[in-house]
């Protein structure tokens, strides 16, 4: 679970705020904190007819968060006229004053997230959806390859990355990040893994809006059958980039840890392509390879920063798994 409310949230002050923007003025206020968020703090608000999602960095954040909450923001306004499924965005408050960092609110989406013990009983066997892993699975293939179909241009987020070079920075950006960690050689064998990534960078490709984070734990499915995605969520880490450093993250976290009884790698794979419109798809060990190397330093991060954090609960669990990431890479070299 989150950390309390309090510290991170004035309902006095939002409600101004709110009241400036004409946004159910003069309406009580309700709140609760919401669990999910890793990076950043998350908050339900309910206001007259209205119901939001509030986002905001955590007490002890990561650098330039606020930069990051503003790239979501920009992001989740530029797909409102696409077919990808998103929150809508709502507001976004640059004065400190309001909540003592910047924040922003979309809309709340109805749904959930299809974690393997949180598929409501509808999408059991006897329903009818035969194998749930199996269609969600597939779903959110479907939705990951009608995201890559976006022109970044045509949406005005041309400038959101730099695709070129994007795989010769990737060891530097994020051993960067790592080495800017008050701890350090928490992650061992991270150089085995780095060394053998600048080794086998993988050929040209054709930029997309890839979200970055992309798995089971960050779309939002509608709660009755057929099985759909509703909502991307947690765009933080979203660039112009590989696609297929996206499809990777996907297929790797939902075979590790999603909900995939029923599933097929290759099934789920060959479902991208088709959608994509791809012949074939190259072998995927460096794409996933990277996948683990870079969850693994924003997973060590946001652990060391909630150990210092009064308003988040301790994860150690979190750099238990960062480092199986680390040696699961480092075994799977070929």
């Amino acid at each position: 679970m989150t950390a309390p409310a309090a510290p991170l949230l004035d309902p006095a002050r939002l409600a101004a705020w709110l009241d400036g923007l004409g946004l159910a003025p003069g309406e009580p206020i309700d709140h609760t904190s919401l669990s999910g968020g890793k990076s950043n703090a998350m908050f339900a608000i309910r206001r007259g007819d209205h119901t939001w999602v509030l986002r905001r960095p955590a007490g002890v954040a990561l650098d330039r968060a606020e930069d990051g909450l503003r790239r979501e923001f920009r992001i989740l306004t530029a797909l409102a006229d696409t077919p990808v499924p998103h929150p809508r965005a709502v507001a976004f408050c640059d004065d400190r004053a309001v909540l003592g960092s910047a924040f922003y609110l979309m809309a709340r989406v109805d749904g959930f997230a299809p974690f393997p013990d949180a598929i409501p009983n509808t999408f059991g066997a006897s329903g009818p959806v035969s194998s749930p892993g199996r269609e969600i699975g597939l779903a959110m293939a479907d939705t990951l390859a009608d995201l890559h179909a976006l022109d970044p241009q045509a949406i005005g987020l041309a400038d959101l990355g730099r695709p070129e070079g994007f795989h010769e920075r990737q060891v530097g950006r994020w051993m960067k990040q790592l080495s800017s960690y008050p701890e350090s050689g928490t992650l061992p064998g991270v150089e085995v893994v780095t060394a053998w990534l600048e080794k086998n960078l993988p050929p040209a490709f054709t930029p997309v809006l890839m979200h970055g984070d992309y798995h089971f734990g960050n779309v939002l499915l509608a709660s009755d059958p057929p099985p759909r995605v509703t909502a991307i969520v947690d765009w933080e880490t979203a660039t112009i980039g590989d696609p297929l450093l996206d499809l990777a993250g996907f297929l790797r976290i939902w075979f590790e840890t999603g909900p995939s009884e029923g599933s097929s790698w290759d099934e789920m794979a060959t479902r991208y392509a088709t959608r994509a419109g791809l012949p074939e798809l190259p072998d995927l060990t460096y794409y996933i390879t990277l996948s683990r190397f870079r969850l693994a330093v924003l997973l060590d991060g946001i652990h060391q920063r909630a150990k210092s954090d009064p308003t988040r609960t301790p994860q150690p669990g979190i750099a238990t798994y960062a480092r199986r990431l680390i040696t699961d890479a480092v075994e799977s070299l070929p």
